[in-house]
């Protein structure tokens, strides 16, 4: 029985706790003094209504009390004693009302409340006179003190009117609470028209700095300006790198134009010139790719060209790496018009993918699929690449290391579709640049 009330207490207070965690800022302060007040204002009710049956019935025994006093000294002078209205003594137990007697609970001297079950109220004493002789004394307080229906009527006005304040305390906290959190819905505002864009700034305009609300405007002004400034030397750093990795870039193509010049004389230089001329454009794509990752914002207008042309231009590129790995790159085209996207990106995610196949394949034949909007390449793993193939695609450096990081990142920079299908020790990865 315990434990199932633990367990259901326990079930209650769970849920209680989700339940308070959908609330808001204002909702759970709203709540908790609501609840708290109201459970103050039923305490006090008790209270009150308690103390004040406590106070009448003192009064009542007291007044008793009193006349039993009285009429003991009346009684040892043998004077005649005039009872006020509603008490009567009575020289001997059998001679009080039967309907009363049954509920007086002690013979002892004193002064007590009787216990009747009905809503009749009466209190007696039992007093013993000089003589020795009991006396009992029944104080009918029925028409002095408040009825039971004047006391139910009290009752329904008291709780009406403790409604209609609990009501008007609601609006009234409301209005000031909401007063309260002005400012930090102010705050809210700011940081949501800020939208998350460099060039957007946060405008510190709370008056009171040296309490919760102006600390934390505060707090967020230094944040945002802390964010500007990085942008602003992630700007600088880049348009800085931009330059000083296109210059060798740029000689290296130069000295490779004057080599293609003595090219003619030396048809010997032709192949590794070309395989050289290859190598310099993929690091000078792999460059404009990396800054344009780095940059929070996006400048300039990138080249176009058809999904097909990008496909065979890395298949050329990559022709020479697959014959030396004894590997055979077969290009299943289902489509001669493919969309177009963005030529350098393109070439980095085509290329990395391409790249990884012929270093990781198992088998010789390597299947590379075009489609009007999608590319797949299709190829074995290794036995103990199988094993972990959860790493293999979690961007770890095993596996596809840092090309398949650029290929993520370029495929959500551009909103495409990265997806894998692993079925055995066959492996199938589709680009969807349709997004």
């Amino acid at each position: 029985m315990v434990r199932g009330i633990s367990l259901f207490l326990s079930d209650c207070q769970s849920k209680l706790a989700r339940f308070a965690r959908t609330l808001s800022l204002s909702q759970r302060v709203k709540a908790t003094f609501i609840a708290s007040f109201s459970v103050f204002c039923l305490l006090s009710l008790l209270v009150i209504f308690a103390a004040t049956k406590g106070t009448e019935d003192y009064i009542f025994e007291k007044q008793l009390s009193r006349v039993v006093t009285q009429f003991s000294q009346n009684y040892a002078q043998r004077h005649t004693f005039l009872f006020p209205e509603g008490i009567v003594a009575y020289a001997r137990f059998a001679d009080v009302p039967p309907l009363l007697a049954e509920y007086i609970g002690s013979t002892t001297p004193g002064v007590f409340e009787l216990a009747h079950p009905g809503e009749q109220d009466f209190h007696y004493a039992v007093a013993r006179m000089p003589d020795n002789t009991l006396y009992y004394f029944i104080y009918d307080v029925n028409e002095v003190e408040i009825s039971e229906n004047l006391e139910r009527m009290m009752m329904q006005i008291i709780f009406s009117s403790f409604t209609l304040f609990i009501l008007l305390f609601f609006v009234i906290f409301h209005l000031v609470l909401k007063r309260s959190l002005a400012p930090m819905f102010t705050l809210i505002e700011q940081v949501k028209k800020s939208d998350g864009s460099s060039d957007a700034r946060f405008i510190n305009e709370y008056k009171y700095e040296d309490d919760e609300i102006g600390l934390l405007n505060k707090t967020l002004a230094d944040y945002a300006q802390r964010i500007e400034a990085f942008v602003q030397r992630e700007r600088e750093f880049t348009s800085f790198a931009s330059h000083e990795l296109r210059t060798p870039v740029t000689v290296i193509k130069g000295a490779n134009e004057l080599l293609k010049l003595y090219s003619e004389r030396e048809p010997a230089l032709a192949k590794p010139l070309a395989r050289l001329e290859r190598a310099v454009n993929s690091m000078e794509d792999m460059i404009t790719v990396l800054l344009e990752l780095a940059r929070e914002d996006k400048t300039g207008q990138a080249a176009q060209a058809k999904l097909a042309t990008v496909v065979e231009e890395v298949l050329l590129a990559f022709q020479c790496q697959a014959d030396k790995n004894g590997k055979t790159l077969f290009l299943i085209a289902s489509s001669p018009n493919s969309q177009s996207i963005t030529r350098v990106n393109g070439l980095i995610v085509i290329g990395n993918l391409v790249r990884n196949a012929i270093q990781h394949s198992t088998e010789a034949d390597i299947e590379l699929c075009v489609t009007d909007s999608t590319f797949s390449v299709s190829n074995t793993l290794q036995p103990e690449q199988s094993a972990h193939v959860s790493e293999f695609f979690s961007g770890t450096e095993q596996g596809y290391g840092l090309g398949k990081i650029i290929v993520e990142r370029v495929c959500r920079q551009q909103n495409w579709q990265y997806t894998q299908r692993i079925e055995g020790s066959q492996i199938c990865v589709t680009i969807d640049f349709s997004g």
